[in-house]
C-alpha cells in the first residue's frame, strides 16, 4: 500500500496485543477492518463442511410444508430457536414439534461458527504476524486464552468495518433448494444412483461467540 499515490496516507496504525504471560503474547496491527486477502483466506478455510444456510433452508421447506405456512416464518422459527429466542406460544409449539430437526441445525450452526473463528484466527496469524504457513490445525493447538483473545480482537476488527448482513428473503432461502434440485438430477447414468454436490458454506451461521451460544 505505501506505493499508491495517496493524497492523503494512511494514519499510523495502532497495536494491539493479545495474550498473558501464561500463554504468551503477540501484537496484532490495528487496521480497522480486515484486507482482501484475510477475508479471501478465511472464506477458502471455511469452506468445508455443511452449508448451515443451506441446511436451515431446507429443514424450514420442510417445516413449511408441514404446517402449511410460509418458508420465511418456518425459517425464522429455527433461527430463534436455536438462538435460545423466546417464542410466541404457537411458535413454541412448533418448536417442540420439530425439535430434532431444529436440533440438527443448531448442531451446524454450532460446527460453522467454530470452522470460522478458527479460520478467521488462522488468516490473521498468517497475514499481520507474517507467519504464511501457519495452518489451521496449528490453530487448533493455541492455549484456549489466547485463542479467544485473538478471535476477539478480529471480532473488533470485523465490526469496526460497520457491514450489516441483510436477513434473509424468502426468494433466497429458496435458492439452495433449487440448486440441490440441479444436483440432484446430475445422477450416474449406469448406476441409477444421483449425485450431490457438496453446498458452498453459508453465511447465516450465527459465530460460535453465540452458537456456543450454531
Amino acid at each position: 500500500m505505501s506505493s499508491l499515490p495517496f493524497i492523503q496516507p494512511p494514519q499510523e496504525r495502532e497495536k494491539r496485543r493479545c495474550g498473558t504471560p501464561a500463554t504468551g503474547v503477540v501484537e496484532f496491527e490495528v487496521y480497522g477492518g480486515l484486507t482482501v486477502a484475510e477475508a479471501a483466506d478465511i472464506n477458502v478455510l471455511q469452506a468445508s463442511g455443511d452449508s448451515s444456510f443451506t441446511k436451515g433452508a431446507q429443514i424450514a421447506e420442510a417445516i413449511a410444508q408441514a404446517e402449511d405456512i410460509s418458508l420465511l416464518e418456518a425459517f425464522n422459527l429455527i433461527q430463534d430457536a436455536v438462538m435460545g429466542k423466546r417464542l410466541e406460544p404457537a411458535a413454541d409449539l412448533l418448536r417442540v414439534k420439530h425439535s430434532e430437526a431444529i436440533e440438527q441445525v443448531a448442531q451446524i450452526y454450532a460446527a460453522a461458527g467454530e470452522r470460522s473463528m478458527v479460520a478467521t484466527v488462522t488468516a490473521l496469524i498468517r497475514h499481520r504476524l507474517a507467519q504464511p504457513s501457519w495452518t489451521v490445525e496449528e490453530t487448533k493447538q493455541l492455549p484456549r486464552a489466547l485463542f479467544q483473545a485473538i478471535w476477539e480482537f478480529a471480532e473488533s476488527e470485523i465490526a469496526a468495518e460497520g457491514v450489516e448482513q441483510a436477513p434473509p428473503t424468502e426468494a433466497d432461502l429458496k435458492k439452495p433448494q433449487a440448486e440441490n434440485g440441479k444436483k440432484r438430477r446430475t445422477g450416474n447414468g449406469s448406476s441409477g444412483t444421483s449425485a450431490v454436490g457438496s453446498q458452498g458454506n453459508g453465511t447465516a451461521a450465527p459465530s460460535a461467540v453465540n452458537s456456543a451460544s450454531a
